[in-house]
């Protein structure tokens, strides 16, 4: 049953499939933007709100301050009043004139002060020893008795700067306390400032702010209050009571800075807060979110179903669809990794009659041919490597066969010259010498420290100066930094030997060979010179280009080069064989001035055990 189901549209075209799963996809689409389109409309109605709610918290806090700045000006009056001044000034003679200053600076505290204004409720203006006040509640004189030890007052008399003193509680007449805020400020003489006559003192109670506030007319499930510095409620329109705040949307409008969105108790709630400038004190308004967004609840609520519905059945069937038009195309592609991964025995099967099907039958196809031609290009890589091998090989056997029958018999007969002329030491020391230079020769197929080299080096020199009979001088200067480079074995030899060939066979008189090295940039440099004859121009650029071609075309070189040059050419190519082409031998010389062989490698940081070095200056 589900094979006949799924048979026709096997047959359909890419172009089919698309469009189908286009079309869900579109009213998917349109499903989603109209969601999107709603809740974006939503989340703008919310900031819109959200910001008009805090340009009215904003105003509310700016007509509190202006309300409070009103108050602290108040406090400066005196100073416009010359005849108060002046009783300040005046320092009275008799009890008569005491009572007269105190009518006069009495009354105007009522007649500026307490007379017009409900919200001030006492006035006082506080000398070294007298203390003048007007007031509408009464209060405990016994208070102000000592009011010259109060820190506010220390403090008024100190600096010229206006001191708000917050919410706090006083006695009235009884045991009664009131919960009032107060401004205080220094009475300065006008001649000498520095002179401070009196503290004025205004004590004041909320009802100027709760005018303010009540102008603002709050919606359902809404709050407007004011926290003093103490965490107080001082002023509040909703259900909660005056007081410390313990309730979870107090304490989070407590820690509410501008505007803001709070989940409390599982309810959402938009918290606007501002911060008086003059005072510590903060404005709040708390608002119930699903209040402000009754209206669009509903229209929220259905929107979200519909897209729901249409969510899921897109899912449902772009899920059926893609299970039969993806899995062919992932069977293919775990193919391939498993094709990449060296396995070219895989083939898939072919199912589909659309162009997946084609494809399915291309790569197939194209796998079979790959590993027909990975066969064949194995077989040849196989047979040209084992050529190239068994080529170098009989190179290198050939360099053997020539150093050692012909050097086996040339010190041997020195050494049996040696015995005979009586000269036992030098024979010794040449069996010696013999001796650890055949060792070196039998490990010739592993890198050895460029001491170890050295040495053997040193005494193939010493046997070949003893058998020409000290007809040429060595020298090997080698900085110690460089002893413990690896290089290969059986690298330095052949170029020396073809040195005494042609540098000191060839030459009249003394010879000197001389063996250094020097370090650049990522690489090593050692050079072998000799004072020989040296080489013709033509003939040192004919070597260096030989030297230059890759060791897999040595064949291309000509028989007679490979002859000639047997030696340095089979170094050569072992050291661009296993350090790459930039590296190998180049070659400098000069007629009657003698040849200098450089052989360079790299810097790789590999370094052998041994340190033991001999070094022979001649």
């Amino acid at each position: 049953m589900k094979r006949r189901f799924f048979h026709p549209y096997r047959s359909w075209s890419i172009r089919r499939k698309l469009l189908v799963i286009i079309s869900l996809l579109i009213v998917l689409s349109v499903t989603l933007v109209s969601v999107l389109s709603y809740n974006r409309y939503t989340n703008y109605f919310t900031e819109q709100t959200k910001e008009q709610t805090q340009q009215i918290i904003d105003q509310i806090s700016m007509n509190v301050d202006t309300y409070l700045k009103e108050l602290f000006r108040l406090s400066l009056t005196p100073y416009y009043n010359n005849s108060v001044m002046e009783e300040l000034e005046s320092q009275p003679q008799n009890d008569m004139e005491k009572l007269e200053k105190q009518r006069k600076i009495e009354n105007y505290l009522g007649s500026v002060m307490i007379l017009p204004r409900d919200d001030i409720l006492r006035v006082y203006i506080l000398t070294n020893s007298d203390v003048y006040s007007n007031v509408k509640t009464p209060y405990n004189m016994a208070d102000y008795l000592d009011y010259t030890k109060s820190s506010w007052y220390r403090q008024a008399i100190s600096t010229q700067e206006q001191i708000f003193l917050p919410v706090h509680s006083e006695k009235v007449f009884g045991n009664d306390k009131t919960q009032i805020f107060s401004f205080v400020q220094s009475l300065r003489s006008k001649e000498d400032n520095s002179r401070v006559l009196g503290v004025i003192k205004v004590d004041a109670n909320y009802a100027g702010i709760k005018t303010i506030c009540d102008k603002v007319q709050l919606e359902d499930g809404s709050a407007l209050f004011i926290i003093d510095q103490d965490k107080n409620i001082i002023y509040q329109n909703s259900r909660f009571t005056v007081g410390k705040l313990d309730d979870p949307i107090y304490q989070a409008a407590l820690e509410t800075d501008g505007s803001t969105i709070s989940l409390i108790d599982g309810t959402k709630y938009v918290i606007n807060t501002s911060t008086l400038s003059t005072t510590s004190w903060k404005i709040a308004k708390i608002s119930s979110y699903n209040q402000l967004n009754r209206y669009f609840l509903e229209t929220r609520n259905a929107a979200i179903i519909a897209a729901l519905v249409c969510a899921a059945a897109a899912v449902f069937v772009l899920v059926l669809f893609a299970n039969s038009f993806l899995n062919p195309i992932f069977t293919i592609v775990r193919r391939m990794r498993e094709v990449q991964d060296g396995d070219l025995s895989v083939q898939v099967p072919v199912k589909n009659h659309d162009e997946i099907g084609y494809l399915t039958e291309s790569f197939n196809t194209m796998v079979n041919r790959l590993r027909q031609t990975v066969r064949k290009n194995t077989r040849l890589v196989k047979e040209v490597y084992q050529s190239r091998y068994l080529q170098k090989e009989a190179q290198y056997n050939v360099l053997c066969s020539q150093i050692k029958p012909h050097f086996l018999y040339n010190t041997l007969n020195t050494i049996s010259l040696l015995i005979k002329c009586g000269e036992q030491d030098e024979a010794i020391r040449s069996i010696e010498d013999f001796s650890f230079f055949l060792r070196g020769v039998m490990n010739t197929d592993k890198d050895i420290p460029l001491s170890a080299e050295l040495k053997l080096v040193d005494a193939y020199l010493s046997l070949q100066k003893t058998r020409y009979e000290d007809r040429f001088l060595y020298r090997i200067e080698i900085p110690e930094q460089f002893m413990k480079y690896e290089i290969p074995a059986l690298t330095l030899q052949p170029i020396v030997e073809n040195a005494i060939i042609h540098g000191c066979e060839l030459k009249r008189g003394n010879s000197v060979i001389q063996i250094g090295c020097k370090e650049e940039k990522n690489s090593f440099v050692i050079f072998i010179e000799d004072n020989g004859r040296g080489m013709e121009q033509p003939q040192v650029e004919e070597m260096n280009r030989m030297f230059r071609v890759p060791p897999s075309q040595v064949s291309d070189r000509g028989e007679d080069v490979l002859n000639e040059s047997i030696g340095l050419m089979n170094v050569n190519s072992r050291l661009q064989l296993k350090f790459g082409a930039e590296y190998g031998i180049s070659v400098a010389s000069k007629t009657n001035e003698g040849t200098c062989v450089s052989l360079r490698m790299p810097i790789n940081g590999r370094k052998g055990e041994r340190t033991d070095v001999f070094l022979n200056d001649c």
